[in-house]
């Protein structure tokens, strides 16, 4: 006899599931579409307020450190300026891809910028701001002038790990390589390999990893018993000057 062809049978079961899966779907898709339109318009407000505050540097601070907003007037770190906002939001305006505001500030970077300057600065501020902010620069950009200035800067830098036990001094002069205050603490002492390790790996010169890896590893041989180090040590003797222990 012949066959005859069957349409398939779902059992009432069968055909709840899927459409249960069905309505799951359905609200899975609502609920990313309602995600994505609030992530939007935060990513749009985020985006102006980054803008009102560019154009306000822009405006009334251009070529110095930081800009005092209730004052609206310009203020330099050190009294000399090192382009610390520019330098720090480079790679911002990159990545919200505010084109001309970035090219603009990449070209004050590269033409103006000299680190030659008599001048004591933080080792620790100067690395997380100037150098890893370089260093980022760079890698976004590709423009190898960016990538002489962090290394110009970091041999700049490299005498405050000039001490007795390896761990870097607290401030260091940019011309002359003089240091002073050998009292830091571990966040000063312990966490510049990232930049320094960074700036070794893109210009294949392996003392600045060298350094800073040292000074990590001289940290954290003076840990305590339970594992965890003071507030503040003497990069000359290598003592805590306060054994205190905190989240800070």
């Amino acid at each position: 006899m012949p066959t005859i062809a069957r349409a398939p049978v779902f059992s009432i079961g069968a055909a709840g599931l899927f459409l249960a899966a069905l309505g799951m779907f359905a609200t899975q898709a609502c609920t990313r579409s309602r995600e994505d339109t609030h992530a939007r318009q935060v990513a749009a407000r985020v985006r102006a307020e980054f803008l009102h505050a560019w154009n306000s540097y822009e405006r009334y601070a251009w070529g110095h450190d930081a800009l005092r907003p209730l004052s609206k007037t310009p203020h330099d770190w050190y009294g000399q300026s090192l382009l610390m906002t520019p330098v720090d939001a480079l790679d911002t305006l990159i990545l919200m891809n505010l084109n001309a505001e970035a090219a603009k500030a990449k070209a004050l970077i590269v033409s103006n910028r000299s680190f030659d300057q008599d001048i004591y600065v933080k080792n620790f501020e100067i690395t997380i701001r100037l150098l890893g902010g370089l260093l980022s620069n760079y890698q976004l950009t590709g423009d190898k002038r960016l990538l002489r200035l962090a290394e110009d800067l970091g041999n700049r830098l490299l005498p405050a790990f000039n001490s007795p036990t390896g761990l870097p001094y607290v401030y260091v002069n940019l011309r002359t390589g003089q240091v002073r205050d050998p009292v830091t603490n571990p966040a000063e002492t312990g966490t510049l390999l990232l930049e320094f390790g960074a700036l070794s790996k893109l210009t294949g010169k392996s003392v600045f990893y060298d350094k800073a890896k040292r000074a990590l590893i001289e940290t954290y041989k003076r840990r305590s018993p339970l594992g965890l180090v003071g507030q503040s040590i003497n990069v000359e003797t290598g003592a805590w000057a306060d054994t205190d222990s905190h989240i800070s």
